[in-house]
């Protein structure tokens, strides 16, 4: 028998296999799993008194007979491969040095921190703002940690623009659905809540690269179990920690569209300009609302 199609394309596989059936053609189908990259390889051999038949017929169908998918971009988690991820950390540890120098640390967390009461009254900026103050160093150094260990592999993914406009995304839904669930006036800050929604974007990433059925929940129980690592200790906001994990892996799934949708180097340089401009927006917006609200109360 002679070899009609060979590659890792499971659709393309399937769509031959229609074709030999709807012409009455026998095929004969191999599947082995490629050693480097672990995916399967299909293989279909139809009889040589059929080989011209079966590629005219595939010729009509634009099946190609090595069809091969791109291979997915490894991604290590060196954090020092992304600025991006070097400079949040860089403007985090910042801002909570002057607040600390300038002793206006208790006023921001009081003023920028998210709570439930807070949320009650309209003050939805603080879902915002909480994810840039800490309450002290040790705060800062964990959840810079988890910047540079899971928000540089997103950035190299999706690029800056994107990736800190889905970083924010999820951060801010989870800071808004744990207070809108929560109760009291109890005041919550940190940049975890986006850090573990970096964690279910990338959860989201691997559960849509190539897994079927049941495997797609691998990735996602995995970051689960790294957002329950991560979600010990006496101060730790459970609730922040688990939305914003759900968030992101929203947030995945929807990124994957426009990322994969994205082609040529130039528009995705004006993409990338273009959402760091939005994120940029959404920042100013929730200071302006910020400065307005306190305008109003007197504060």
């Amino acid at each position: 028998m002679k070899r009609i199609f060979k590659g890792n394309n499971r659709k393309s596989a399937d769509l031959t296999l229609t074709v030999m059936a709807s012409q009455d053609i026998a095929t004969r189908i191999t599947v082995a799993r490629d050693r480097d990259s672990g995916r399967r390889i299909y293989e279909i051999r139809v009889r040589e008194t059929d080989y011209e038949n079966a590629a005219a017929h595939l010729a009509a169908y634009g099946i190609e007979n090595n069809a091969t998918l791109p291979p997915t971009p490894a991604v290590q988690p060196f954090f020092f491969r992304s600025a991006t991820a070097l400079f949040l950390v860089l403007l985090l540890s910042l801002i909570h040095i002057i607040s600390i120098r300038a002793g206006l640390h208790d006023r921001l967390v009081f003023h920028f921190g998210v709570s439930t009461y807070f949320l009650s009254q309209g003050e939805t900026f603080r879902a915002v703002t909480a994810l840039f103050l800490h309450s002290d160093t040790r705060h800062l150094l964990g959840n810079a940690t988890g910047i540079l260990v899971l928000v540089g592999p997103l950035m190299r993914l999706t690029g800056p623009g994107t990736g800190s406009l889905m970083l924010l995304g999820a951060g801010t839904a989870g800071n808004l659905i744990a207070a809108s669930l929560g109760r009291g006036a109890a005041i919550s800050i940190g940049a975890s809540t986006a850090v573990m929604g970096a964690a279910g974007i990338l959860a989201a990433f691997q559960a849509a690269s190539g897994r079927r059925g049941i495997k797609r929940l691998g990735p996602i129980a995995a970051g689960a179990t790294l957002m329950a690592m991560f979600s010990h200790g006496e101060r730790t906001d459970i609730a922040a920690h688990l939305f914003g994990f759900l968030a992101g892996v929203a947030v995945g799934f929807i990124g994957l569209l426009p990322v994969g949708a994205i082609k040529g180097s130039l528009f995705r340089l004006r993409w990338e300009i273009l959402m760091v401009c939005v994120t940029l927006a959404i920042l100013l917006a929730a200071l302006v609302q910020a400065r307005f609200l306190h305008h109003i109360v007197g504060v």
